[in-house]
């Protein structure tokens, strides 16, 4: 099974897996890491650290912001750990895609697919108005 750590700002990273586990169960292989305020970077680096090698290979790393704290240090960390894949910009669908699918597919495919999943994700609601067949224009 393919491991997944979630690392965020804030505590957003531990709310968003308890929140998917609400809709799909609890997850095994799955390690959430915090970004707190004051934290230093050798901090943050110490614990993706201790959580990449608590889970089997290959893995992905999902993060919140492109180029943010928690990005940058898993892009340092990749030339340690190769096999790690990492993903900005998670939301719920990406998560929950990633949670359903990491067992059946291979990880070119299964990225690819929590792409689409977290993009088909957002979306708008627009009201459509009623427009009364005997109105002018």
């Amino acid at each position: 099974m393919i491991g997944v750590i979630v690392c965020m700002h804030g505590n957003s990273a531990l709310e968003l897996v308890k929140s998917a586990e609400m809709i799909c169960g609890k997850q095994e292989n799955c390690y959430t890491v915090n970004f707190t305020m004051g934290e230093s970077l050798d901090e943050l680096s110490e614990q993706l650290t201790n959580k990449i090698e608590l889970l089997s290979q290959p893995l992905i790393c999902l993060t919140d912001l492109k180029g943010g704290t928690p990005f940058n240090t898993l892009v340092n960390l990749k030339k340690q750990y190769s096999n790690i894949e990492i993903v900005a910009g998670v939301n719920m669908p990406m998560l929950l895609e990633l949670f359903v699918s990491r067992e059946q597919m291979a990880m070119p495919e299964l990225l690819e697919t929590i792409i689409e999943a977290g993009t088909a994700g957002v979306y708008q609601y627009v009201t459509e108005k009623i427009v009364d067949e005997d109105e002018e224009f």
